[in-house]
């Protein structure tokens, strides 16, 4: 180590007298082999370190630590001129790293295979597109950006070198080593992405190398394992294979890597392959080219090369040929040897390797390693897994999925309530991502296949999929192997066409193009989707995109047989419902949004609830959806995003108000009429004279509260008269377990409120009795009970999957939040049941209580107001109601209330939102722990739901820790934070 100190030394005193005296590079391609770093390093190597400066030896860090000591042992006598990492991890790369640079005497090149970013070859990182899904987006600037990331994650792991892009035009669907790995079949297409790409790359310092020359697109063989032909006349490879070369030349790309390929037109010599070929490298790359960087082999240990070559003289020739690196040679020891005896004998000139020598020392100076520092191992792995490299694959996979065929313009999804949809996912017998995200925007009953179904399989299936008027079918656990059928199989394949005589089909597949080929009545599909990768992220967004909550856009980058040419692909540009994204991607920053989980962890903490659900969207996006805890504090039944909770009064603005409003919009109620206008059995109480305006504004006088169950009790006890523990025609009326009560309750408590005073001045007085008379008059104007009437003109429409009344008539007990422990009236924990006590003497149906949903069910409520009243493509409520219902009513009497709607309160008074919602902005909270806000003015939609009432309705803590608005202000927060971050770039 003292030797190794002494070496860095010397190495900076020399690089500072350079600096003092020579100008530094200036262009890409053109670096001055004459700098005074290049020269001290280059007059302090012998023969053999020359020499094994042209080598570039394969490394791992998978590997036992015998195998690193003898990898360090060969770099530490032999010097050569770099490494090419494989598989292994970031931190054991970087270490392995660190231990290859210490004991290099000349700092060491390390270049990777990383046509798709690191997660190529290293665990615990992430892919990026591959090059044929990116071939299939419009916005080359993806690429560009792509680029600039995985020059930034290379660099971290202390990597010089990226081999890539792949410049191959794969105009052969057969082809065995290349296909998925090209940007596609358009030439125009491929050199303008490989374009991007390389400047992504080297405009952030890394050089990125151009493979695999002169074009390895047109095969049918794999170079691994044998040398394949191009057998094309000179003008076909100019025309195609050729073309994105020069235009990556001509744009400056620092490196070029040469296949092992034989291309008769341009070396028509007996088994000329193009690595050893002079007249390809020599005379068509560097001097009709131009080209002035790097030239690099294909690894030298692959068959295409020792098969057809011989092992003496392979180093030799390709270095005379043109090759300035010889990537991976078979043994590097016997590499420099068979080399130094062809210096010795005169077949290859000391000139030659000293020229190629101090080319390699000048880009090793180019790319920073006259300065080398070793590598931080803290916090690595998290430094390359960005948030950029997440949306930037998220954003790409979104633009690349391509709608194939739609001829009755099927996609978007639309009328959801008329379609009863079933998924069939083939290749996975568990349900898929794919499959989960169908389920956020419909009813969908899933199917599974493995990937090689039984007929018997196929046909119980046939059978089941017999109710549904739609079926959803995809392709998973794919390949990118065409010799695999790109992992379909021909027979599921065969199923699928002839499921589509039966019902209308939307065919998704997860792979490449050429897959599509795999199936013959494509004309009869409702749709095709052709989504390129098979990984989560892609899954969930062919939902999305099915659902519109996602544009399509994408083009077929190649042809994928005979009815869809390269470059097909339908526009959907409609947005229509929500998407699932990422905070940046509407204008929030993910770090303001972690505030979120402190929040609900330290509430959950001090036991103002046992577990909640949080969600968060802007500007039509949901950025953030979590579940939290467990549905008791006993800690059992962790919460799931698509649990229910108890809405409580959510109610009021999720089923009474959207059905005041669509009534109102319809002509058939009339905010400013008198409720007895609706029922005329009224007239005669003072609550018939009450506008509907006052009452949904809580101005109208109605008292507070009434405690109706009180008329089911006997002292402390439930009157045994009144409350049976079977249901009968008696009592019918399900309040709880073992507890039913009369139909009778349910006119009592309407009589009871007909019959309440009235205060004697009009003032804002909440009040949920107005909201239970209203859902009376609902039913009277509809002829539906409420429950009813909203399923069918809203949740229904929207894909609603959990929202409604009775949630135990619909979903398992487990999935249901339970409430209060309640010892008054019910006598026993409240499970499945409404916890208010009126709603439940009313059959669990009322207007100001009774509704369960998840988060993500309240959102789209919210998301359809901020809209205006449309969704999914309906106008749902006319914009102008809207407008009139979520507007103060009557702040002349210092009421904040729109018309069912809370709204902030003035600045400085007590209110139920943080200080920076907006006047605009509307929303409810709930008694059992509750919250649902909109705001027009930032395009925010925030839902809260949780169980603080279980098992003791008086725990006040979600209010004393001002949880609810808490949460709201560090969303308000995300949006300055992220507009400060932007200001700053």
């Amino acid at each position: 180590m003292i030797r190794l100190s002494t070496f860095y030394k010397f190495l900076l005193l020399s690089l500072f007298a350079f600096l003092l005296t020579h100008t530094t590079f200036s262009q890409a391609n053109k670096v001055n082999p004459t700098g005074g770093w290049v020269d001290s390093v280059f007059n302090s190597l012998t023969q053999d370190e020359k020499i094994a400066q042209l080598l570039m030896l394969r490394a791992y860090s998978n590997r036992d630590e015998a195998y690193v000591e003898e990898l360090n042992t060969l770099v530490k006598d032999l010097k050569p001129g770099g490494v090419c990492f494989f598989q292994g991890g970031p931190v054991r790369q970087a270490i392995v790293t660190n231990r290859l640079q210490s004991v290099s005497r000349t700092p060491l090149f390390v270049a990777i295979d990383a046509e798709w970013g690191a997660g190529m070859r290293l665990d615990s990182i992430a892919w990026f597109p591959k090059p044929m899904t990116l071939g299939a987006i419009k916005d080359d600037s993806l690429v560009y950006r792509m680029g600039a990331e995985i020059a930034r994650q290379l660099k971290r792991l202390g990597v010089h070198m990226n081999f890539a892009p792949v410049a191959d035009v794969n105009n052969n669907p057969l082809n065995p080593v290349i296909n998925a790995r090209s940007f596609g079949e358009n030439r125009f297409n491929v050199a303008s992405k490989a374009e991007m790409y390389m400047k992504g790359m080297q405009d952030h310092g890394l050089i990125a190398v151009a493979k695999h020359y002169p074009g390895h697109g047109d095969t049918g063989k794999d170079s691994h394992y044998t040398l394949p032909s191009i057998n094309k006349s000179r003008a076909e490879l100019d025309s195609i294979e050729l073309f994105p070369f020069r235009h990556l030349v001509s744009h400056g790309i620092k490196g070029v890597m040469v296949s092992h390929l034989m291309v008769p037109a341009l070396d028509s010599a007996q088994n000329a392959i193009a690595t050893l070929s002079p007249l390809m490298i020599n005379e068509l790359l560097r001097k009709e080219m131009g080209f002035d960087g790097m030239v690099i082999t294909d690894g030298m240990d692959m068959k295409g090369l020792t098969d057809f070559s011989d092992p003496g003289l392979v180093e030799v020739d390709a270095l005379k040929a043109g090759n300035d690196i010889l990537l991976l040679p078979v043994d590097a020891r016997k590499a420099v040897f068979n080399i130094r005896r062809a210096v010795d004998s005169g077949l290859i000139s000391m000139d030659l390797i000293d020229q190629k020598c101090r080319r390699v020392l000048a880009w090793k100076y180019e790319s920073g390693l006259s300065a080398y520092q070793h590598i931080s191992i803290e916090h690595l792995t998290d430094d390359i897994n960005s948030r950029e490299a997440m949306l930037i694959t998220r954003k790409a996979n979104a633009e690349a999925i391509t709608l194939l065929t739609d001829p009755m313009h099927t996609i978007p999804l639309m009328s959801l309530d008329t379609l009863h949809i079933a998924s069939l996912v083939i290749g996975d017998t568990l349900v898929t991502p794919f499959q989960e995200m169908l389920s956020s925007y419909a009813p969908v009953a899933h199917f599974n296949l493995p990937k090689e179904p039984s007929w018997q399989e196929c046909d119980s299936i046939r059978k089941l999929l017999r109710p549904y008027n739609l079926l959803i079918a995809g392709f998973v656990r794919t390949s990118d192997l065409p010799q695999k059928n790109f992992g379909i199989n021909r027979s599921a394949a065969s199923f699928i066409d002839s499921l589509s005589h039966e019902v209308p089909l939307i065919l998704n597949i997860f792979t490449s193009p050429y897959a599509v080929a795999s199936f013959q009545e494509t004309e009869n599909f409702a749709a095709t989707l052709v989504c390129y990768q098979d990984n989560a992220g892609m899954q969930e967004l062919a939902a999305q995109a099915l659902f519109g909550a996602i544009s399509v856009n994408g083009r077929l980058p190649v042809t994928a047989g005979a009815e869809f040419v390269g470059g097909s692909g339908l526009q959907r540009d409609d947005v229509i419902r929500l998407s699932f994204g990422m905070p940046e991607e509407s204008q929030l920053a993910f770090n303001g949004l972690e505030a979120i989980d402190t929040i609900v962890a330290g509430g959950i903490r001090d036991g103002a609830f046992p577990g909640a659900q949080v969600l968060v969207a802007r500007n039509g996006r949901i950025v953030y959806r979590k579940a939290f805890g467990n549905q008791t504090y006993s800690g059992q039944n962790p919460v799931k995003n698509n649990d229910l909770y108890d809405l409580a009064s959510l109610t009021k603005i999720l089923s009474t108000t959207l059905a005041v409003m669509k009534l109102t919009g319809d002509g058939e109620m009339n905010p400013e009429m008198k409720l007895s206008q609706y029922k005329v059995s009224w007239r005669k109480s003072n609550k018939g004279q009450l506008t509907i305006r006052e009452i949904m504004a809580h101005q109208a006088g109605l008292q507070p509260f009434i405690p109706f169950y009180h008329a089911l009790l006997n002292g402390n006890n439930q009157d045994s008269a009144l409350i049976a523990r079977h249901y009968s025609l008696s009592f019918p009326v399900r309040v709880a377990d073992a507890m039913y009560v009369g139909q009778q309750w349910q006119e009592y408590v309407i009589d009871s409120i007909l019959a309440s005073p009235l205060a004697k001045k009009k003032e804002y007085k909440y009040s949920d009795l107005g909201f239970i008379l209203l859902a009376e008059a609902i039913t009277q104007v509809t002829n539906q009970p409420l429950s009813s009437y909203v399923k069918h003109s809203f949740y229904g429409k929207l894909g609603l999957t959990t929202m409604g009344y009775h949630p135990r008539d619909r979903f398992s007990i487990s999935r249901i939040a339970p409430t209060e422990n309640d010892t008054v009236f019910r006598k026993q924990p409240v499970h499945g049941d409404v916890h208010d006590p009126t709603a439940a003497m009313m059959g669990g149906v009322s207007g100001h209580a009774g509704l369960f949903s998840d988060a993500l069910d309240v959102a789209v409520i919210m998301q359809m107001l901020l809209q205006d009243g449309r969704y999914g493509g309906e106008m749902l409520i006319d914009s102008a109601v809207v407008a009139k219902f979520t507007k103060v009513q009557f702040p002349e009497n210092k009421n904040r209330r729109g018309l069912g709607f809370d709204k902030p309160a003035k600045p400085g008074e007590p209110g139920p939102t943080c200080d920076l919602a907006s006047p605009l902005s509307f929303g409810h909270s709930g008694f059992t722990g509750t919250y649902a806000w909109a705001d027009p003015a930032t395009g925010l939609v925030y839902v809260f739901l949780s169980n603080r009432v279980c098992p003791d309705a008086g725990n006040n803590l979600i209010t004393k820790l001002n949880i609810r608005t808490r949460i709201q202000e560090a969303m308000y927060k995300s949006i300055r934070d992220s507009n400060k971050t932007a200001g700053t770039k």
